[in-house]
């Protein structure tokens, strides 16, 4: 039986809300408007996966073009040694997407960390052509099950990031995440993120499955805590 790790997200009251951290075997998704963190905390937990497992690299899906090499090692906070750890991709379509996460599962290993950020950022679909819409979605709800099966067989983290839309039927200004159905159905666990009042802090919302709010800091080195208020 494989017994799955829990790894930091560098903010403790993140981590109690998530029963100790991001969990090894699951997929874990976030999302939030521009701006909110998704990149941060998928890179700082990277980090930590990296400082506990020497073994450990990092696969990266780089969807949306945010990757940079000085921030990574500004959150790593360590020897530019740990990019020799990290394995990149840049995709420059849903296609090519597609053909780079199918063929994942032959060059990972257990203790490895998936970040595909965003999973939506090349999946668009074309309002009144319902022919482009079923393809698009198809495609989507295939790469998902590729990933949920790779997290489970071959115990792996799994970060995927995403995109938002606004609902346009709430009373209030709300957002979703693009392709909501398939991405709660294929998602373990949905961290929503927002901004706040305050510049360098950022409230999480566990959704799935419920759980509880909590607040983080965001620094030069990735997630921080929450200095209390006096």
């Amino acid at each position: 039986m494989v017994t799955q790790k829990k790894i930091s997200t560098g903010s403790r009251d993140l981590d109690r809300i998530l029963s100790g951290g991001i969990t090894s075997g699951l997929v874990t998704f976030i999302y939030g408007e521009p701006a909110s963190g998704k990149t941060t905390l998928a890179m700082s937990v990277s980090s930590n996966c990296l400082k506990s497992d020497p073994m450990a690299k990092i696969i990266l899906i780089d969807s949306d073009l945010k990757f940079s090499t000085e921030r990574f090692l500004q959150v790593v906070n360590e020897k530019s040694d740990y990019l020799k750890r990290l394995l990149y991709w840049k995709p420059s379509s849903f296609d090519e997407q597609a053909s780079i996460i199918q063929a994942l599962p032959e060059k990972v290993v257990s203790g490895d960390i998936i970040i595909i950020d965003s999973i939506t950022g090349l999946y668009r679909l074309e309002l009144g052509d319902s022919e482009k819409t079923f393809a698009e979605n198809k495609e989507l709800n295939h790469q998902l099950g590729t990933i949920k099966e790779m997290a489970e067989t071959k115990d792996v983290t799994v970060i995927l990031t995403g995109q938002v839309r606004s609902v346009i039927d709430s009373a209030l200004p709300q957002v979703e995440p693009v392709a909501p159905r398939l991405l709660r159905f294929w998602s373990d666990i949905i961290i929503k993120l927002e901004n706040t009042s305050i510049p360098s802090v950022r409230q999480a919302i566990l959704e799935k499955p419920k759980g509880g709010v909590c607040r983080f800091g965001i620094g030069l080195t990735g997630i921080t805590e929450v200095e209390p208020r006096r």
